[in-house]
């Protein structure tokens, strides 16, 4: 799939505008459980703000499966943005926590199909890996900034149920553009026992601790940024703004950022990237902790470390996986992240419940799981190197036979 293509630049779109919509929802979940339908635990709170990703764990693993399956990335793309607007329409007519929950874990079930398809497709028949998954992850940080800072601007002016009419409308959007700008590649059919499986794919070496990892490092963050909103605005002091401020704040620094993130993991490889990613995870926990103010709190939170972690895991996925179990490679990093994404905001609502009777606190428990994260990077230093040394050779290859056969 070339970089250049319409075909390319049309997912990149369609990606961009999938992630307007949900940074518009996103950041205030549980402000919004709190606010406007009357939740008042955090433990309920967080469970809510997690039930989505307990389903992405298994769905994008199932749908990255179907789509390796039947040779095709193009239907499940458009079967995830339409998922996605048809939550974000139910969501802005709930009057209860419980109706919010059911159209979270429904509608999450068909989104999720979107994602692994679209990681997939960019890495196919290319050796830009990490370039191809970095550009994406830009698309996707520039639809962010502009949703997180467009419902930061707007929460207190339209409230959140007009948000999520908007959140439907872009997600349309981001359907229209696969549809129309987006071609499908011929992949060969997996079937039966030739498939390579889950388990194979679990066996390579360094894939288990990869996993594990992403889920650690994942449940540290989402534990809190579950409920980052309420540390800012309610135990901080801070206006409502703020939240979308450090949010559009990270993903602009992020979309800036990232492309060079992707280019340094092609020419070093996924894992000292992985490690310096980690790193930053860990002291950013420490001194998230330590606020005392919402200013600082929100410079905090807008500085963009996940570029180097997200993409230095689906590279490392890409690298360890072939082009016919590519789908399944990304639905179990991606799986990986939704577990931690899933049990995270639990922990740091049992923690800000029944511990700390507060929300900051939790990033305490942050840093613990982002140094374990951390070590276990560390262990695949050997893996890594292999595994970008057969990338740099295979690139090499086929850079000679391109000049042999102009020749």
């Amino acid at each position: 799939m070339g970089t250049n293509s319409v075909s390319s630049w049309g997912l990149y779109l369609a990606f961009g505008l999938q992630s307007v919509g949900m940074a518009i929802g996103w950041q205030y979940i549980t402000y919004f459980l709190k606010h406007e339908l009357g939740v008042t635990s955090f433990i309920l709170m967080t469970t809510i703000f997690a039930a989505p990703s307990f389903v992405m764990i298994l769905a994008m693993s199932f749908w990255g499966a179907i789509s390796d399956r039947v040779g095709k990335r193009k239907p499940f793309l458009l079967l995830g943005f339409a998922g996605y607007f048809a939550t974000y329409l139910l969501y802005s007519f709930v009057s209860t926590s419980t109706e919010y929950f059911v159209i979270a874990v429904v509608g999450t079930f068909f989104s999720s199909a979107a994602l692994p398809a679209g990681q997939a497709l960019m890495t196919t028949e290319t050796h830009k890996k990490g370039e191809r998954l970095a550009l994406l992850l830009v698309a996707q940080s520039a639809g962010w900034f502009c949703g997180a800072l467009f419902s930061g601007v707007m929460y207190d002016i339209v409230g959140m149920f007009v948000l999520y009419r908007i959140a439907a409308l872009v997600s349309v959007a981001a359907f229209v553009a696969c549809a129309l700008f987006v071609n499908d590649i011929a992949l060969p059919l997996s079937t039966g026992e030739s498939a390579l499986g889950f388990i194979h794919l679990l066996g390579r070496p360094g894939m288990a601790r990869l996993l594990m990892a992403a889920i650690l490092s994942t449940l540290g963050m989402n534990a809190v940024s579950s409920v980052t909103a309420i540390i800012i605005s309610d135990e901080l002091g801070g206006p409502t703004a703020f939240v979308g401020y450090a949010n559009s704040a990270a993903t602009a620094l992020a979309a800036l950022i990232t492309g060079y993130v992707g280019r340094v993991i092609d020419r070093k490889g996924p894992i000292s990237v992985l490690i310096s990613g980690l790193a930053m995870y860990s002291m950013f926990a420490l001194a998230f902790a330590l606020v005392t103010d919402p200013v600082s709190a929100t410079i905090l939170y807008a500085l963009p470390l996940y570029p180097l972690v997200v993409t230095a895991t689906s590279t490392f996925a890409a690298l360890i996986s072939g082009e016919e179990e590519r789908g399944r490679a990304m639905g179990l990093v991606n799986g990986a992240s939704n577990a931690g994404a899933a049990i995270g905001p639990i922990v740091g609502g049992v923690f800000a419940d029944l511990v700390f009777h507060r929300a900051q606190p939790v990033s305490w428990i942050n840093l613990v799981f982002n140094v374990i994260a951390l070590v276990l990077a560390i262990s695949l230093i050997g893996v890594g190197r292999r595994l970008h040394a057969e990338a740099v050779a295979a690139r090499e290859a086929s850079a000679e036979g391109g000049a042999v056969g102009e020749a």
